[in-house]
């Protein structure tokens, strides 16, 4: 199943950039301010399937990444960390297109003014380091290095992995030339990722899995640093720079923890997790919405920043596409993946009840010091599942390889 699912999103990611691309209203010399006035309607279908391509090259990457075991593991060590630290990230800052669309649709804003607001999102110290840097390079590393890692341990051949670095190249020299130009790169992608997709189905690997207990040491201290990292925001909620990255980080570390669980648990276990990283992937990136509000209110006002984020909520493609995905998903998966692994008897059912309490109580008691109440009880509850996953066990078959 999870082996058909990265190989499916390996072939639509580079689809939907290719389409976003073609219909990008900026394409061209002209990169100014009043272009996604003229044209709101491609801008938000845009922003909104470029952030889906980067978000399908996530489960993409890391089901191909997945099969590799020994050979390539250190490639591939790379690869998987920048693509569920970088990658994810990097796709978040999509947002930004729907942020400076609600701010062109208000009458009266000169282009000094939407220079001011760009300008005051850069000398933002946690927007600049904790999104945009690693987002970038992550993203570029993501790119280049996850077929390295595939070739290497010949998962795909070097056609496949040379079309991909091609691809990569010229996506990054002519993403913003005009139409076809532009489309060389997600063109060249589509091609090499859909050969990429149909060698992933047809590999079959052997021998010990050095990778694979990497990915599962790692997810058991994400189980942990998740919730931690959660507590960590609702604990910085006065200092919203900092609770914004460390509530994005949490949902990022809940990837690879809830990925751990469903490479042992059964198979409602891996569809709800599959379900929650995708909510994950969607949620962790509304984080940086808080950036764009922020910058908006201090460069602009509070009259234009409530305007904009009116408008922003009014986008049908922005809360259907995004934010309603990456609500819902989130929390219900991560709840029902705590039960799958009570179902599956991985842990105890006091596991999930933790877990479900320590949401109520995230809901319930609200904002300030009292909100760290939940994330902590999240803490106990995901701490008793890394615990009682403990050590994996060696396998030489495909479960392993394919199911995390």
């Amino acid at each position: 199943m999870w082996r058909k699912v990265a190989a499916a999103s390996l072939v639509l990611a580079p689809v939907a950039l290719a389409v976003s691309t073609g219909i990008d209203p900026a394409l061209g010399e002209d990169q100014g301010y009043g272009v996604y006035r003229a044209h709101p309607e491609a801008t938000q279908w845009h922003s909104l399937l470029l952030h889906w391509a980067w978000v399908l090259c996530v489960p993409g990457f890391l089901g191909l990444l997945a099969l590799v075991r020994r050979r390539g593991a250190i490639l591939a060590g790379i690869a998987w960390v920048a693509t569920v630290l970088g990658l994810v990230t990097f796709s978040a800052l999509m947002a930004a297109d729907f942020g400076l669309l609600s701010l062109e649709q208000q009458p009266g804003l000169t282009d000094a003014q939407l220079t001011a607001y760009d300008d005051r999102i850069g000398a933002m110290p946690w927007a600049v380091w904790g999104w945009q840097i690693p987002g970038i390079a992550g993203w570029a590393v993501a790119l280049i290095v996850t077929p390295l890692a595939a070739v290497r341990a010949g998962v795909i051949n070097w056609w496949t992995a040379g079309l991909a670095l091609l691809g990569t190249a010229l996506y990054l020299l002519f993403a913003i030339s005009p139409v076809p130009l532009s489309l060389t790169g997600p063109v060249v992608l589509v091609v090499a990722y859909a050969m990429a997709a149909r060698q992933m189905l047809r590999f079959t690997s052997d021998g010990p899995d050095v990778f694979g207990a990497f990915r599962h040491h790692a997810g058991r201290i994400c189980l942990v640093a998740a919730p931690l990292s959660f507590a960590v925001g609702m604990a910085t909620v006065p200092l919203p720079q900092a609770s914004a990255f460390f509530l994005h980080l949490a949902w990022v570390l809940f990837i690879p923890a809830v990925l751990t669980v469903a490479a042992r648990g059964g198979r409602f276990t891996r569809v709800v997790s599959g379900l929650a990283v995708l909510g994950l992937i969607h949620f962790s990136a509304l984080m940086f919405g808080d950036y764009l509000d922020l910058a908006a209110r201090q460069a602009l006002g509070d009259a234009v920043a409530d305007r904009a984020a009116d408008l922003t909520g009014g986008y049908v493609t922005f809360t259907l596409g995004w934010v309603l995905p990456g609500m819902v998903l989130t929390f219900l998966g991560l709840i029902l993946v705590a039960v799958g692994a009570a179902v599956d008897r991985l842990v105890r059912w006091w596991a999930p009840a933790l877990v479900v309490a320590g949401f109520a109580g995230f809901f319930l008691l609200g904002l300030g010091p009292i909100g760290v109440v939940g994330p902590l009880v999240l803490v106990a509850g995901f701490g008793s599942m890394a615990v009682a996953l403990g050590t994996p066990t060696p396998t030489r078959g495909e479960p392993v390889a394919v199911s995390s």
